[in-house]
């Protein structure tokens, strides 16, 4: 039997690892249960797919929670190709530079239209783009820990190709190395 009277969700199913939380009245206001529990959601962006589905996710958790969303895309400036893009001969550090101003006018441009839907979405929620560089699983674990989020939200799979090859699962080093609540997204 399940208290009507609660502060917290009372039990967490779980099946086929995904975890439920059962809560108890249509009744209960939700803001009032979780609170402070996801007021803080931090939300990894890299505009694949699987980050936009995670901030999708972030986005519904957070105005739901009428709480703040912290959207974070890490620039990781180790991942430069070694051959320039005729495939001849190696870049030279002019070709280098160019590349990494690319490299973040693309994830700028990400993050910029992100915060734009999610604002257009739901223009009563707090949000807070963060475009920091850095390994991404690094800047996540830091800035959740800085910020004290609540709750991190991250897609599986990121863009990854051979940076991910070489970098490992983003989302794996996230969940090993943070204190913070984390919630990966398929």
């Amino acid at each position: 039997m399940i208290s009507r009277n609660i502060e917290r969700p009372t039990r967490i199913m779980y099946h086929r690892s995904i975890s439920t939380i059962i809560i108890p009245s249509a009744s209960v206001q939700l803001g009032h249960m979780f609170d402070p529990m996801f007021s803080r959601i931090l939300v990894a962006y890299d505009g694949s797919e699987p980050s936009k589905r995670a901030l999708d996710l972030a986005a519904k958790t957070a105005a739901m929670f009428r709480g703040e969303l912290i959207i974070v895309t890490a620039i990781f400036r180790g991942a430069v190709p070694i051959f320039s893009e005729e495939g001849q001969g190696t870049l030279s550090t002019a070709d280098i530079q160019d590349y990494l101003d690319k490299m973040e006018n693309v994830y700028r441009s990400a993050l910029e239209s992100a915060v734009n839907e999610v604002r257009n979405r739901y223009p009563d929620l707090d949000v807070e783009p963060l475009l920091i560089d850095g390994r991404p699983s690094s800047v996540i674990v830091e800035e959740a820990e800085k910020r004290d989020a609540h709750l991190i939200i991250i897609g599986s799979r990121g863009l990854g190709g051979v940076t991910g090859w070489l970098l490992g699962s983003t989302s794996r080093k996230v969940v090993d190395q943070c204190t913070k609540p984390v919630l990966v997204v398929k």
